[in-house]
């Protein structure tokens, strides 16, 4: 399929609207500390890990949770907690919405939170709540287990999607 026509059919607008919102969040982001945790719903989240290669911190939750509650309040509001997520896509999974995702990763109890790198593969994971000093600790150990990433990606993937943006914004011009 040409690129000519791939312009005017709905389906590829719509994912290039998806990944031009991503690129956006992500400039936005790298231009400015962080002020919360950017939280993601699983599909958006996972598609952004993959596009911009950066691993994952999935929470798993449920609204009655005790302890999920108090992470909420205590723990994702910190600074030092919202600095060190910065480098990952952070989803929250609702486990009373999203029993399918749930049942994919094995969640038992709740709260449960899973790290994977860039591919989606798990690299570890922690049940029960984590006070701030605990889940920094988590999130630095989680950390030292990735697999080195090569520098520059999402250098590329920013120019790329700067490219697409221009490319889509000159096309609606003429």
């Amino acid at each position: 399929m040409k690129i000519q026509n791939i312009l005017y059919t709905s389906k590829p607008i719509l994912n290039t609207m998806k990944l031009i919102k991503m690129a956006i969040l992500l400039l936005l982001s790298a231009t400015s500390a962080a002020a919360a945790t950017q939280w993601y719903d699983y599909e958006d989240g996972m598609l952004a890990a993959g596009s911009m290669q950066k691993p994952v911190f999935l929470d798993f939750y449920a609204d009655w949770c005790g302890p999920c509650i108090a992470m909420e309040e205590e723990t994702y509001p910190d600074p030092r907690v919202t600095s060190e997520l910065s480098d990952f896509i952070a989803i929250k999974v609702d486990t009373q919405k999203r029993i399918d995702i749930e049942t994919r990763y094995g969640i038992a109890y709740y709260p449960t939170v899973v790290f994977l790198d860039a591919k989606g593969k798990e690299v570890s994971r922690h049940i029960g709540y984590l006070g701030p000093e605990d889940m920094i600790g988590e999130i630095k150990q989680s950390r030292e287990k990735l697999p080195k990433e090569s520098a520059g990606f999402e250098v590329l993937c920013l120019i790329s999607a700067f490219i697409c943006v221009t490319l889509i914004m000159t096309r609606r011009q003429l």
